[in-house]
C-alpha cells in the first residue's frame, strides 16, 4: 500500500459551500468586539498579582482600558492594500468587465437584471457606449492604465454622474462608489510609480560612494482619505436582502457596493496593520493600548472562524467534499501526513487523522511572554494572557518556538518519505513563503513530484500556462517536479472526469 501525503488550503473547504476566505478581512472588521474585550478582562483578572509575570505587565494593569481596532485603522488597511496588493487591484481594473460579470451573473441567478436597471436609469443599453476617448490618465502612471474607461459597467456608472436628471442623493452615492474605484486604481498605479522611482533614482552611480544610497527611497505617497469612504461603506453597511430592493436606484447602489466588496475582499491587506502592532505583544508596558488591540483582534478572528464552523456544521457533517474524499482514499493508500493552513479542525474531525496546522489553529494559543505555543489547558496552571495563534506570516517570533519548529520538521520528513504528495486548495501566495519554501525543498532538494489540484470550473486552461504560474510562485528552476490536475466544481479531473483521487490510481 503506497503512502500519500496531503496538504489542504482554504479552497478545499469551498467544496462544502463554506466561504472561500475572500471576505474574511471585511467580516472581521464588521464584528462587535465586546465579547473579546471581556475575554481579555477575564484573563487579566486571573493573573497572579505576586508573580514575576505580573511584573511584565504595566502597573495597575487591571485598571487599564481595553481598546480594539477602530475606524482609525481603516487608513492603515488601505495603505497596506495599495502597498502589498497593488498588482491585484490594477489587474482587477484592467479586466473590470470580466470581474464584474461574475457579480452580474450572481445577481441574475437571484432574479435581478442589473443591465435592465442601468438601462432604465441612464436611458441607454449597457455596452453601447464608453468613455475611452474622453477620459485618460496621465501617461506617467504607465502604459495600458486606461482600460477601465473602455469597459461597459464602469462607463455605465460614469454615465449616471454625467446625466442631469438624476436624483441628487442617488448620484452622490454613485459618485462615492466611482470615486473609491478610481482612488484605488490611481493609488495602486501611484504606488507602482513610487516604487519604480525609488528603485532607480540614479540610472548609474559608483558602488564606492554611499551618498547615492542615502538619496534613494525619498518618494512616498500620501494615502490620507484614499478609499476610506468605500471601505466605510462596505464595513459599516449591512448586505441588502435582494428581495427587498424595490427601485432601479437601489439595485444599482447594491451592485456598486458588491463591486467594492469584491475589490476589497481580494486586495484588503491587514498584514501591515498586524505587523505594526505585533511587537507590542512582547512588551505590554511600552504601549498597553496597542497590546490590547492586537490581543482583542486575534480573539475576534478566532471567534469569527469558530462561528463559521458552527454555522456550517451540517454542511460538514453531511457534506460531500475533499475531506470526505480522504476517507475513500484511505481504502487504497496509507495516509502518511496531512497538513493544512486552515484554522478549523474539520479535517481532523472527519478523517480522524493527525493534522499539522502550519498556520496555527483555533485550538492553538501563543504565549508571547514565553514565546511558546500552548493549549488553553496548559495555560490554566500559569494564567498568562495568551492569544489565539492564527497568523504565523504576520509575526516571525512564533515560528521560532520549539513546538512550531517541530511541526515543520516533522511534516517535512513525512512528506519526504511519501510516495505521493498532493496539494489541494492552496494558492502558494507570496505571504505563505514559509510553506512555499518547504514544497520547493521537497521538489528541488529531495526530487519529489508534487501533484497540485488546480481549480478550473470552466474547463481546462492551458497546461503550460498553469504550470508556469506555479513554477513562478514556488520559484522553481523548472516544472519537472510539478504535476497539475485541473479539477471542476465536482472535484473531477477536467481531462477524464475521474474524481481527483482516482487519478493517482490511473497513473499507477
Amino acid at each position: 500500500m503506497k503512502n500519500i501525503a496531503l496538504f489542504f488550503g482554504a479552497g478545499a473547504e469551498c467544496s462544502y459551500g463554506l466561504p472561500s476566505g475572500g471576505k474574511f478581512a471585511l467580516d472581521i472588521f464588521k464584528m462587535d468586539t465586546t465579547k473579546d474585550k471581556n475575554t481579555l478582562k477575564e484573563k487579566m483578572e486571573k493573573v497572579d498579582k505576586q508573580s514575576l509575570y505580573a511584573n511584565w505587565l504595566p502597573d495597575n494593569f487591571l485598571e487599564k482600558r481595553r481598546t480594539a481596532f477602530t475606524k482609525g485603522q481603516y487608513e492603515s488597511l488601505v495603505k497596506g492594500s495599495l502597498e502589498n496588493k497593488r498588482n491585484i487591484i490594477i489587474d482587477y481594473m484592467n479586466h473590470f468587465d470580466d470581474n464584474v460579470s461574475a457579480i452580474v451573473y450572481e445577481l441574475q441567478n437571484k432574479g435581478i437584471n442589473i443591465n435592465d436597471a442601468l438601462e432604465k436609469v441612464i436611458g441607454s443599453e449597457v455596452g453601447k457606449f464608453n468613455f475611452s476617448q474622453e477620459i485618460r490618465l496621465n501617461n506617467i502612471l504607465g502604459d495600458d492604465v486606461n482600460n477601465i474607461f473602455g469597459t461597459d459597467y464602469f462607463s455605465a456608472l460614469l454615465k449616471i454622474l454625467q446625466k442631469k436628471d438624476i436624483e441628487f442623493e442617488f448620484k452622490k452615492k454613485v459618485k462615492e462608489i466611482v470615486r473609491t474605484i478610481l482612488e484605488l486604481l490611481i493609488g495602486s498605479l501611484g504606488e507602482k510609480l513610487v516604487h519604480r522611482l525609488n528603485d532607480g533614482i540614479f540610472e548609474k552611480s559608483p558602488d564606492t560612494m554611499d551618498l547615492f544610497d542615502d538619496l534613494g527611497a525619498i518618494f512616498s505617497l500620501d494615502y490620507t482619505g484614499t478609499g476610506i469612504k468605500g471601505l466605510e461603506l462596505i464595513i459599516e453597511s449591512e448586505e441588502k436582502d435582494l428581495k427587498e430592493l424595490k427601485s432601479n436606484e437601489e439595485i444599482i447602489l447594491e451592485f456598486g457596493r458588491l463591486i467594492l466588496e469584491d475589490i476589497f475582499s481580494r486586495a484588503l491587506d491587514y498584514q501591515t496593520l498586524l505587523d505594526s502592532n505585533w511587537r507590542y505583544l512582547y512588551n505590554p508596558k511600552t504601549d498597553w493600548a496597542k497590546f490590547s488591540k492586537i490581543v482583542i483582534f486575534l480573539y475576534t478572528v478566532r471567534r469569527y472562524i469558530m462561528s463559521i464552523a458552527e454555522k456550517n456544521k451540517n454542511k460538514i457533517d453531511n457534506g460531500n467534499g475533499y475531506y470526505h474524499d480522504v476517507l475513500k482514499l484511505k481504502q487504497k493508500y496509507k495516509i502518511s501526513a496531512i497538513g493544512t493552513t486552515n484554522y478549523n479542525d474539520f479535517i481532523e474531525y472527519i478523517t480522524k487523522e493527525k493534522v499539522y496546522y502550519l498556520n496555527g489553529s483555533v485550538n492553538d494559543f501563543y504565549d508571547p511572554y514565553l514565546n511558546k505555543i500552548v493549549s488553553e489547558e496548559e495555560n490554566n496552571e500559569k494564567n498568562h494572557i495568551i492569544v489565539p495563534f492564527l497568523f504565523t506570516q504576520s509575526g516571525i517570533k512564533p515560528l521560532t518556538s520549539v513546538k512550531m519548529s517541530e511541526r515543520y520538521v516533522d511534516i517535512f520528513n513525512k512528506f519526504k518519505d511519501a510516495d505521493i504528495i498532493c496539494v489541494c486548495g492552496f494558492a502558494f501566495n507570496s505571504d505563505d513563503g514559509h510553506i512555499n519554501g518547504m514544497f520547493r525543498a521537497l521538489i528541488e532538494d529531495e526530487g519529489k513530484m508534487v501533484y497540485i489540484l488546480h481549480y478550473a470550473p470552466n474547463g481546462s486552461q492551458s497546461s503550460k500556462k498553469v504550470e508556469t504560474e506555479y513554477k513562478k510562485k514556488l520559484r522553481l528552476e523548472s516544472c519537472e517536479g510539478l504535476k497539475i490536475i485541473q479539477v471542476d466544481k465536482n472535484r473531477c479531473c477536467n481531462e477524464n472526469q475521474l474524481l481527483w483521487y482516482e487519478v493517482f490510481e490511473d497513473k499507477e
